[in-house]
């Protein structure tokens, strides 16, 4: 750092860096500033500097001026400043001696700017003229007036480090000292400044301002640094001048800087930075907060200072303090001089009262948002990382930070302090501070980087800064343990200047008031600020004048109830103010009076989120006069700006008071939160109820809500505040009490789900909030179970009411995809896809206005429909968390895992990634849910990572076992710090267990005999194995520092060394497969046979043992426990011809099965969907197909034939209407079918099948007849290709896989599994037989050329005649042809219609026309576009999905 001074002296030694005694201000003890003077070697501190040396060195500070008296001197420099002539510009007192040359520095040249501004060219010459001697009069910038600015900034430095000196070693003295110590860096950073050239004129006349000043405080500190023991208190407020003086001019700097660096975010910059996540009105600029009164608070605010400039200081700060101590005010005030120091890169202020500053998920994005508002070089960083991964705001803590901040700070090298506030008012629910955790992980990769955090000593934050990473890098300051009589001095000085304001406002206060009444006070706010700022706007803003608001809070009966006691409680303290205040608010005679402001005081401090007055009066059904009156009389409770500016208390103590009886005593000012909340959930019902109507916004059709270029100004206009918060906060004021049924709320939330439910998706949707649906219809749930009403009553409204409330969640979690994308789409797609028997279709079928035609295979109820989970990579495992709310998910295309809600599916963070790339694993949570941990193999080698769901940070990534043993079964230890995992073959198998928090191994102990599962039982590990005829139960202690005792055998009279099998813990159940290929399920406790079935290879129980699953040929079944046995529920039907891809997974509650049913993608199913009796269920849910359709259009679009593959019935659609024409049963298995114009061709049983349409007339079905049939043959061949043996094939002969017929009907091709062959249809003569792979299915393009393509998956063959009348088959290599060539199933179709990844159709000109339900997305290979038309073929379909995307 540049230093200038002839100052020949050493000067104090640095004190090195100590613990900040809690006693005295931080910094106190700590060292210098990054300005570090000499050291000295004179006695006691004291510099060996002369005082003759010093008059000699500072001579130069006094100039003309300095003999005068200051104001003469000020005087004298202005008229000067009037006696200025106007240049020919007209700019007053702007004018140059003219130079030797004769030219005019002021004449513009090429390059520079217009106005005031100094743009390169002049910026240049300015500095030429400097260095040359020209002046600009009045502005003193000639070389000499230059040469003596300089001087007077190495002057002023040198009397600072003086005062510094003499003040080190004086105790009383330190804080004046500390002062002079902090204004170096500034002085410094002032000098550097003003060497480069000024930016324009206005500067130029600044910093000579800035000059005189400091030149006149400069020599009247100069005879004070003479004696500084007799004159401390005037050096102080010299100091003070010296630091307000540079803080103004380096504010309007920071100001100037900051206006020009916002006009260079470009606008596709600006759009990025305003659309990204972030919360509003957080950083220290917005709000009503003030900082600290002149005066007070110094020796905090200095040592804070010189932390903050000081490098070899902690990276972070914390300022502890109990409520109502002024850490917000300190906060503010530390903002304010760093960001006019120019060191400020982002603050941001939490507060409870508004729910996007109490989210701990947006604090680092709104951070990352200002530093790239800000910096130039973060923003280059910043902008590219956000377009190339616009979710990153929704990733975890661990991420957010090190994408958002640490990154972009890292490489772009800039030194700034981030302030944080208030972080106890974040809703933050884990054992240490999840932001904390984050913090310890990261700062020290950001060493240019301070954090000044603030927050009350809460276990959550005491347990934060105590964490191992954080306490080594932290300085804590504990304000409420600041000496007293430091304290009570700031306070009074606060109290004696705000009773001066009061007094010169009004006449007739003179001498007001009493210093004894100034002294009871202050002695009555027992060192919190809270309590002198509460006193001052209570006297300050009465209706009956401030002495007698003085004298009535000084005379009540509260201001000295607890006087004389030892220690003061702030509790107690700040309780018998507000009772005091209260008492002046509220009426004596006026019982509804006292009511009315009861519920305006209740709707503030029990707001969602903070109300204007106009919003009050609208959900209190007031008049906003009466609440405006109503707000005056407690005034000094609140904060409060215009009618429509929220209103807030004015701190978060008085909340906490007013709503607890025992602090609250009176009843006439208590706030009894039930009914207050009650008020206001009546309140935002009967708004929504009367103002919500059907596109609120004027919305386009078929847009998305982010294509609305104007969506803000449109919800700004039509969407008020008090709607807006009844819309987002109407469910939150459901009371928890149900003393009395609320019939009033039940009758208004009926009128609302039947009448405007779908309005108020809208206004979520468009303001971004859909999700909050989910958690109101859950709240409503809870309602009205809770209600003992219907226990005890039989209230049919409610039991209807309940049922709407169950069928608009379904309706929400099915279609939550379009509803936060797309308000316009709410009707376009969500309601016209409704099953036709819902409750939400029977209500708002009216409202229905969609954009294509569904013609067949809307589901009929919701039963038939599951959650679909579908990602762009291959899932590798999925887990439950323990309260059944969130599902992990680990995938290819990311190294971390997701956490997605287990509703709604929408991903809610993901974790930190690791090193080696994700491989088929298995997850499990831990007991607490707050951590996870992931089991997986490479090779020979398996892996353990662990992560920290607080934060998504990884905590551990280890080996942890060497072998082929597969993976069997893992589990958490009790206290969760320990991990077993179980691996397992035929004969042998392996627990190996680690600690996840220090990421070490603990023990591998192989035993003999298969193991099935693995579990925690107390402090011990317990697993079972598989016996000849029965299972074995062991014990061990997780370090197996003995061999695992047998605890209980249990035998059946049946061989279990299967292949596959289950256990359950609790029950003791055990289900394996037997030897003829059966599932048998046992209670190994009695050696009883519960359940025996055929199954396939996954076997599952639930957790409690209730529910068990198990794959089968036809899909996935369900069986519940009765004490008799195991009763079947429903079959569930899983899309993958071949099976679930991996485990079937109940939820830890037992309501949810995960199923997951293909690479990419799994399913929920309701373990219990129906009310009807186990007997009544419908025969085909037992016997549920699975397989995708074959589906084909007639050529004139009129008809449609489909069947499951290898199904054996056909329906033929009518096309207009979407009603079957007729339904063909077939004895067979079909293969493949066409129709043309009123025939169809079925291939069933190795023969074709011709099949005459009737003509559908009347209300009657008619059933076709058959007019033809002819067997073919299919080839079976022996190692010579060139001389096949022909012979039938059934149709149930595995060697047929699939069949296509040709457009025409002319050819039919049937593949196998390793060959495909080609017929005639008219002769049944071969054509032709190729060699094949199995690569099904199969299908017919024509290509116009009197030639077909056939097309098997991935390869492609093109069949025509040669010259010699044969048929050939040549396979296509054209790579570009085969790009472009027509599939069956293509993500578009020939008329430019195309299906997304996120499942929308789109029409060729891109307007969004349709968005597929989950379920329906799945498998985009079995889809089939023909003409405007597109069939939705998977197997999870209860039945194919046509649709026209052309509809008259």
């Amino acid at each position: 750092m540049k230093h200038i001074s002839k100052v020949k002296r050493k000067m104090f030694p640095k004190t090195p860096k100590q613990p900040i005694p809690s006693e005295s201000p931080a910094g106190a003890s700590a060292g210098p500033s990054s300005f570090q003077p000499e050291q000295n070697s004179g006695p006691e501190g004291r510099s060996n500097l002369s005082r003759h040396d010093l008059d000699s060195d500072l001579s130069m500070l006094l100039d003309e001026e300095a003999g005068m008296d200051s104001k003469i001197a000020l005087q004298n420099r202005a008229e000067e400043d009037q006696e200025l002539p106007v240049s020919e510009t007209g700019t007053s007192g702007i004018v140059l001696d003219a130079p030797e040359d004769g030219k005019d520095p002021m004449a513009k040249n090429p390059g520079d700017t217009e106005g005031g501004e100094i743009g390169p060219a002049e910026s240049s010459r300015v500095a030429k003229t400097a260095r040359e001697g020209t002046s600009f009069e009045g502005a003193a910038v000639n070389r000499g007036a230059a040469n003596k600015d300089m001087q007077k900034f190495s002057a002023l430095k040198a009397i600072l480090e003086v005062v510094s000196a003499d003040c080190a070693n004086r105790e009383d003295d330190v804080a004046v000292g500390q002062k002079a110590r902090g204004l170096l860096p500034h002085i410094v950073a002032l000098e550097e400044g003003f060497d480069s050239p000024p930016r324009d004129v206005e500067e130029l006349r600044r910093r000579d301002e800035v000059i005189r000043e400091l030149g006149r405080l400069g020599g009247q500190l100069r005879p004070l640094a003479e004696k500084p023991e007799q004159c401390t208190g005037e050096i102080s407020k010299v100091l003070e001048g010296l630091r307000e003086t540079i803080f103004d001019y380096q504010k309007v700097q920071q100001d100037v800087i900051s206006s020009q660096r916002r006009g260079e975010i470009s606008p596709a910059e600006a759009a990025i930075l305003n659309n990204f996540q972030s919360a509003q009105r957080a950083e220290y600029r917005h709000g009503s907060r003030k900082g600290c009164l002149k005066g007070t608070r110094e020796a905090i605010l200095d040592g804070i200072e010189l932390w903050a400039n000081d490098s070899d200081q902690s990276p972070v700060y914390w300022l502890n303090g109990l409520a109502g101590t002024g850490k917000t005010t300190i906060a503010q005030t530390i903002s304010e001089r760093m960001f006019a120091s120019g060191q400020l890169g982002a603050s941001f202020f939490c507060s409870r009262d508004f729910e996007d500053r109490s989210n701990l998920e947006f604090i680092f994005p709104t951070l990352a948002i200002q530093l790239a508002r800000k910096y130039p070089q973060f923003r280059s960083i910043f902008v590219p990382m956000v377009q190339q991964d616009p979710g990153i705001a929704h990733e975890s803590l661990s991420n957010q930070m090190d994408k958002l901040i640490v990154g972009p700070l890292k490489k772009s090298s800039i030194s700034i302090v981030i302030v944080v506030d208030a972080l106890d008012e974040c809703k933050d629910e884990e054992p240490a501070s999840a932001i904390l955790s984050v913090l310890g992980r990261f700062v020290l990769e950001i060493p240019k980087v301070k954090f000044f955090l603030t927050g009350r000593p809460e276990p959550r934050i005491r347990t934060g800064f105590r964490l191992p990473l954080l306490a080594e890098v932290t300085d804590i300051f504990v304000l409420h343990k600041v000496e007293p009589r430091l304290i009570n001095s700031d306070i009074q000085q606060f109290l004696r200047h705000s009773f001066l304001e009061i007094a010169n406002g009004q006449c007739g206060l003179d001498g007001w008031p009493a210093e004894e009444d100034v002294d009871h006070l202050c002695k009555q706010a027992g060192g919190l600020f809270v309590y002198a700022v509460a006193t001052i706007r209570f006297i300050g803003h009465g209706n009956i004048g401030p002495r007698r608001q003085l004298e009535r809070l000084l005379q009540s009966p509260e201001s000295t109830k607890y006087q004389g006691k030892s220690k003061i409680n702030p509790k107690t303290t700040l309780d018998s103010l507000y009772i005091s205040i209260l008492e002046g608010g509220f009426c004596d005679d006026d019982p509804e009076y006292d009511s009315s402001i009861r519920s305006v005081l209740g709707a503030i401090v029990l707001a969602a989120n903070p109300l204007s007055p106009s919003s009050i009066a609208t959900l209190l059904g007031f008049h906003s006069s009466d609440v405006s009156h109503q707000l005056t009389s407690v005034h000094s409770l609140i904060l409060q700006g215009d009618n429509d500016h929220p209103v807030r208390p004015f701190h978060k103590s008085f909340p906490d008071f007013i709503t607890d009886p025992t602090r609250c005593t009176n009843q006439r000012f208590y706030v009894f939160p039930p009914h207050h909340h009650h008020e206001l959930v009546k309140g935002c019902l009967e708004l929504m109820n009367q103002t919500l109507e059907k596109n609120m916004c004027q919305l386009p059709d078929a847009f998305t809500n982010s294509e609305v270029g104007d969506l803000k100004d449109r919800i700004k206009k039509y969407i008020t505040p008090a709607l807006e918060y009844a819309c987002r906060s109407w469910y939150k004021h459901l009371s928890k009490e149900h003393n009395v049924y609320p019939v009033t709320i039940n009758a208004a939330i009926d009128h609302f789900l039947r009448n405007k439910f779908l309005f108020w998706l809208e206004v979520l949707s468009v303001l971004g909030a859909a999700r909050e649906a989910v958690d109101a219809l859950r709240a409503v749930k809870k309602w009205f179970e809770a209600s003992p009403t219907l226990d005890t009553v039989n209230d049919c409204q409610a039991f209807q009411t309940l049922d709407i409330v169950n069928d608009c969640f379904q309706f929400v979690t099915m279609f939550f995809g379009v509803i936060s994308t797309s308000a316009p789409h709410i009707y376009h797609s969500a309601v016209p896809s409704s099953p036709r028997t819902s409750i939400m279709w029977k209500l708002y079928e009216p409202y229905a206005n969609p954009l294509v035609r569904l013609v067949y295979g809307i589901s009929t109820s919701w039963d038939s429909n599951a959650t679909t989970f579908k990602h762009a990579s291959k899932i590798w495992a999925t887990a439950w968390s323990p309260c059944s709310r969130f599902i992990a998910v680990a995938n290819v295309s990311y190294g971390g895992i997701q956490i997605l809600d287990a509703v709604t599916l929408e991903q809610l963070l993901t974790t930190s990634p690791l090193s080696q790339p994700l491989r088929f694993g298995h997850l499990l949570f831990s007991p607490s849910g707050h951590l996870l941990t992931y089991c997986m193999r490479k090779e020979e080698t398996s892996y353990i990572a662990s992560w920290d769901l607080q934060t998504g940070g990884l905590i551990c990534n280890l080996e942890i076992y060497y072998g082929t043993k597969p993976y069997e079964s893992m589990t958490y230890s009790e206290c969760g710090t320990m991990v077993g995992t179980l691996f397992t073959d035929l004969d042998a198998s392996v627990i190996c267990t680690c600690n996840i928090l220090t990421g070490t191994n603990i023990a591998s102990y192989p035993f003999k005999g298969r193991a099935t599962n693995i579990w925690t039982h107390g402090e011990y590990l317990q697993f079972s194995t598989l016996e000849d005829q029965g299972i074995t139960i062991w014990e061990a202690v997780f370090t197996f520092a003995n061999p695992a005792t047998a605890v209980q055998s249990l035998s059946i009279p049946h061989d279990t060394n299967t292949a596959s099998s289950s256990f359950n813990h609790i029950l003791f159940h055990l289900a394996f497969h037997s030897d003829n290929g059966h599932l048998q399920v046992w209670d190994t406790q009695n050696a009883k046979l519960l359940l025996e079935s055929a199954a396939g290879r996954l076997l599952s129980f639930s957790p409690d043992g209730c529910f068990f699953a198990h794959t089968t040929n036809s899909g996935v079944r369900i069986w519940k426990q009765f004490p008799s046995g195991y009763t079947h529920l429903q079959t569930l039907p899983v899309k993958d011809p071949y099976g679930p891809h991996g485990p079937l997974q109940f939820s830890p509650n037992g309501k949810f099965l995960l199923v997951q049913c293909s690479w990419d993608a799994f399913q929920l199913f309701p373990t219990e969907v129906s009310e009807t009796p186990l007997s009544d269920l419908p025969a085909q849910t037992l016997h549920q197909e699975t397989k995708d359709f074959i589906l084909e259009f007639s050529s004139a679009h009129t008809l449609a034939v489909a069947t499951r593959m290898r199904g054996k019935v056909v329906t033929v659609i009518d096309l207009s209407c979407g009603l079957p024409q007729l339904i063909i049963d077939m004895d067979t298995e079909v293969y493949a079918t066409r129709i043309i114009e009123n025939t169809a061709f079925i291939f069933s049983n190795a023969k074709i099948s011709t099949w005459n349409i009737p003509i559908r007339g009347g209300n009657g079905d008619h059933r076709a007849d058959i007019s033809n049939s002819m067997f073919i043959t299919s080839l079976k061949v022996t190692d010579r290709p060139d001389s096949p043996v022909y012979s039938p094939v059934l149709c149930d002969d595995p060697d047929i896989i699939s069949a296509s017929i040709s457009p025409d009907a002319q050819y039919i091709a049937v593949l196998g599994r390793n060959h495909l062959e080609i017929y005639d249809m008219a002769t049944g003569n071969h054509l032709h037989y190729n060699w094949l792979w199995r690569l099904p299915p199969v299908w017919f393009i024509p290509d116009g050329n009197e030639s077909w393509y056939i097309s098997t998956r991935y390869r492609i063959e093109r069949m025509a005649i040669g010259n010699d009348g044969e048929y050939y088959l040549t396979e296509v290599e054209d790579e570009q042809l085969t790009r472009n060539l027509p599939r069956r199933y293509p993500w578009k179709s020939t008329l430019g219609y195309e299906v997304t990844g996120d499942g929308w159709i789109l029409s060729p000109n891109g307007r969004h026309l349709l968005w597929l339900p989950y379920h329906w997305q799945l498998d985009e290979e079995s889809r089939k576009w023909d003409g405007c038309y597109l069939a939705l073929l998977h197997g999870g379909l209860p039945e194919p999905v046509i649709l026209d995307l052309q509809p008259e």
